[in-house]
């Protein structure tokens, strides 16, 4: 039977991540924004795990902890950028099973999942963990990357995505230096552009590939391009139009 997770993040962008994460490793995903709203379906949905934020409004994440742990022993796993030392121990005092920081990668993630389940036994301990996320045990090492076409065809998610990683550069180091938050980052690394607010997709995207040093001329649709080129020449022909009639007038 496929476990259910419940994430419970006031932000609708994490919300919108992790489910498509989550459902893409196999899991099904309830989200929830409003952690009073989630408290009172965790009795119908009777999930395998919760992925819980701290930084709520309604109710932090440590108060949300300690009432479900009045009524459930559902493993939870507080997933939250509030991850020093004191924060993680107050989380793992009040009943939490695991604390994870943000940013983080779904490898990282799932694997840490896949372990509470087991430990919780919900899973059966053979269960295989998701294929395109995690290599077999005693893979060898992975080669270094070698493109089968050049950096400039890949598709731009990959292209940034790369040029980070060359960098050497987490989630987290990039915005910071960027300027841009790290969950928009993670979506345009995935491709997956309709999670970003369209007013804040074209800011992102630029600002993100001109740290990067990534030239995005070759991504343009070639309709854009065409577009732009009519427009341009129709302004110089009602530019030369004007100046025409300005001089018939001024003979």
């Amino acid at each position: 039977m496929t476990p259910t997770i419940m994430v419970i993040d006031d932000e609708p962008l994490i919300g919108q991540l992790l489910h498509y994460q989550l459902s893409n490793a196999g899991y099904t995903v309830a989200t929830y924004q409003s952690g009073r709203t989630a408290l009172l379906q965790i009795p119908q949905i009777q999930p395998d795990l919760v992925l819980l934020d701290v930084m709520m409004p309604e109710i932090n994440g440590y108060d949300l902890c300690r009432e479900i742990r009045a009524f459930s022993q559902v493993p939870v796993i507080m997933l939250t950028a509030k991850h020093g030392d004191d924060d993680m121990v107050a989380g793992l005092t009040i009943g939490a099973d695991d604390y994870i920081g943000k940013p983080f990668s779904a490898p990282h993630l799932i694997a840490r999942i896949e372990a509470v389940l087991r430990r919780s036994g919900r899973v059966p301990a053979q269960r295989p963990a998701p294929a395109a996320l995690t290599p077999p045990p005693h893979s060898p090492a992975p080669a270094p990357v070698v493109y089968a076409i050049p950096p400039a065809r890949l598709r731009i998610g990959a292209r940034l995505s790369a040029a980070r990683h060359d960098r050497n550069l987490s989630l987290h180091d990039a915005s910071q230096a960027c300027g841009v938050r790290w969950e928009f980052l993670q979506a345009i690394e995935l491709e997956q552009f309709s999670y970003i607010p369209r007013a804040d997709l074209r800011s992102a995207l630029y600002s993100y590939s001109a740290w990067l040093d990534v030239d995005l001329r070759p991504y343009r649709r070639p309709q854009a391009d065409h577009q732009l080129q009519t427009t341009l020449i129709l302004a110089a022909a009602l530019a030369m139009l004007v100046m025409l009639t300005v001089a018939l007038f001024t003979l």
